[in-house]
């Protein structure tokens, strides 16, 4: 059982271890005894500006050069693989069931997790950094759902967390206000919603349910918009993940039916449709390199796989994790050096180059199914649950 108000306005719509490398923060879900923890003030994020597209190099501990991030990943070159990263746990939490999603602020200074009895914490990562016993990492704990917990997103102004539930509802929470458990607003669908993401302008948040259908609302006023209608664009069945690009100009998808696609967000019209991804089995998670030249996927045939966005076209493999029977999640460090991904099979975290798929490393020391894999958009830390 790892990892662990206001006005509402309603909307009907049709273990012990872990890990991390140099400043780590790599958690894994604890019922504190008294949380005396509400009263901490957030403030809003303060993001700096980076240019993804950046030709930025640097020198690794390898003598190789590497662009900033994603820019160019060729299996013909024979990249040096870099050398496997060293974690060590900084930080644990339990919920009272089994967390089920992580994610970080656009600024890395809070994180949230998400958890199948319904409740959500969000933490100080600075507290986690501190390892000091008097900061109690866990600032706020939110009620408000009936059922687990499916995916969380920090609104770019890092006050407002948004989460969805097998409860078929998505729900805001002002992270402004200390004491406050309870969301300030809701949607309810009328299907389970796997995925949500806010898009980077923070005007609307991107939804996937069961439902073949990509849905986008209206922060403000929650009216929704679909994706296109035409047959050819549409998945065949439930969405499983759905994520922005870093621009906006862009979104991704994944689905049960085993495809992945990529969409225009201004016109909502699908560019890009990469059929079987994986082998046929269901997609488990997708999301873009920083630049948006890339995307990274996980299905259930265990094997991660890197895709160009523009041709649909598979740049490289990471193998030898096993994803076979539950939804996992793969994802890219900070600065894109590695990917990191969960196995089911001895519940250890794997770790590849993600230039050249070499696997270069596993931790062990969760008792159950990792779930989630979250990594700090600002540093080498990451939450497990």
């Amino acid at each position: 059982r790892n990892c662990s108000t206001s006005q509402r306005n309603k909307v009907e719509t049709p273990s012990p271890l872990d890990f991390t490398h140099t400043r780590i923060t790599f958690i894994t879900h604890v019922i504190w005894e008294n949380l005396d923890d509400e009263g901490d003030e957030m403030r809003p994020c303060e993001i700096l500006e980076e240019d993804p597209d950046s030709e930025e190099s640097s020198q690794g501990d390898d003598g190789v050069y590497h662009s900033k991030y994603l820019t160019h990943v060729d299996p013909e070159t024979r990249n040096v693989p870099k050398p496997a990263p060293n974690y060590s746990t900084w930080y644990m939490t339990t919920h009272r069931a089994a967390s089920t999603c992580a994610i970080f602020s656009g600024d890395g200074k809070y994180a949230a997790t998400g958890s199948a009895d319904a409740s959500l914490k969000v933490l100080d990562t600075s507290k986690m950094n501190s390892r000091s016993d008097e900061d109690r990492p866990v600032i706020r704990t939110l009620y408000d759902h009936l059922a687990g917990v499916n995916d969380l997103s920090f609104h770019p102004n890092g006050l407002v967390l948004a989460s969805c539930s097998d409860d078929q509802s998505i729900k805001l929470f002002d992270l402004s206000k200390p004491g406050v458990k309870r969301s300030f607003r809701y949607l309810q669908d009328t299907h389970i919603v796997r995925s949500i993401a806010f898009h980077p302008s923070g005007d609307y948040i991107l939804a996937g349910t069961d439902h073949e259908s990509i849905r986008a609302y209206d922060v403000k006023n929650f009216q929704c918009f679909t994706a296109s209608t035409v047959p050819a664009d549409l998945h065949r069945g439930g969405i499983t993940k759905v994520r922005y690009s870093t621009n906006g100009s862009q979104f991704v998808t994944s689905s049960t039916d085993g495809s992945i696609k990529v969409w225009d967000a201004v016109n909502g019209r699908c560019v890009t449709t990469i059929e079987n991804a994986h082998d046929g089995t269901i997609v488990s998670s997708v999301k873009f390199s920083k630049t948006g030249k890339y995307i990274l996927s996980g299905g259930r045939d265990s094997v991660a796989r890197l895709w160009e966005a523009i041709s649909g076209r598979m740049v490289l493999q990471y193998e030898g994790a096993t994803h076979k029977n539950n939804t996992l999640q793969t994802t890219f460090t900070y600065n894109e050096d590695y990917v990191l991904s969960s196995d089911e099979v001895n519940n250890t975290i794997v770790c590849w180059d993600s230039r050249t798929g070499k696997c270069l490393k596993r931790w062990s020391g969760h008792a159950n199914i990792i779930r989630c894999i979250a990594a700090s958009p600002t540093e080498p830390g990451f939450i497990s649950c």
